[in-house]
């Protein structure tokens, strides 16, 4: 199987995965996370169980290439190995924010209604609005609109965020399903009025 894993790594994959669940942005089996490693990266296995991650559920794989670990690898391997080509990203989160999700169903950008959101965050591209999408779909398109972003959500799917460590892109996770959830109460409440 793959070389012993750092330590420093899989303590975060394990922290993170326990972060998300927690927070409900994934599901008991859903959602992946990954960390470059010179040519490589670590990525979570697929049908691994985020909030229970262990060592075994993390793949070392290439990413300019597949190896005998990729079909080990999470369904959005693809995804992720465009964003590592395209951009300087040291890690991806990818989770299924349930206001984000939602949100990306009727908009082709996410603008949001808090000041605090649009300083932060400013809008969200949402790729495939309008489209049927698919894990592992979308990789280029993903890879393209994260040149010049933090995070993008995936029409109906998910996010994608990055950043230079996995902390780095769970802070812009958190973000964006945060911004997402008070755009939704304040539009709620405004037809309430």
């Amino acid at each position: 199987m793959n070389k012993q894993i750092p330590p420093e790594t899989l303590s975060w994959f394990i922290q993170a995965g326990k972060l998300l669940f927690s927070r409900g942005l994934v599901s008991s089996h859903s959602g992946n996370l990954s960390q470059r490693q010179q040519d490589k990266l670590y990525i979570t296995r697929t049908g691994s169980s985020l909030p229970l991650l262990a060592e075994t559920d993390l793949i070392l794989t290439g990413i300019d290439y597949d190896d005998q670990f990729t079909p080990l690898a999470s369904s959005e391997l693809p995804v992720h190995q465009a964003i590592y080509r395209r951009t300087s990203a040291k890690a991806i989160v990818h989770a299924h924010p349930p206001y984000a999700a939602a949100l990306s169903l009727l908009e082709a950008e996410i603008i949001p209604d808090c000041g605090e959101g649009l300083y932060c965050m400013g809008a969200i591209p949402v790729i495939g609005f309008g489209e049927r999408v698919h894990p592992g779909g979308m990789a280029e398109e993903a890879a393209r609109t994260l040149e010049n972003r933090k995070v993008i959500v995936v029409a109906g799917h998910g996010s994608f965020a990055t950043g230079e460590t996995i902390e780095e892109a769970l802070k812009y996770t958190f973000a964006l399903e945060e911004m997402c959830q008070v755009t939704y109460l304040a539009r709620q409440l405004k037809r309430a009025c």
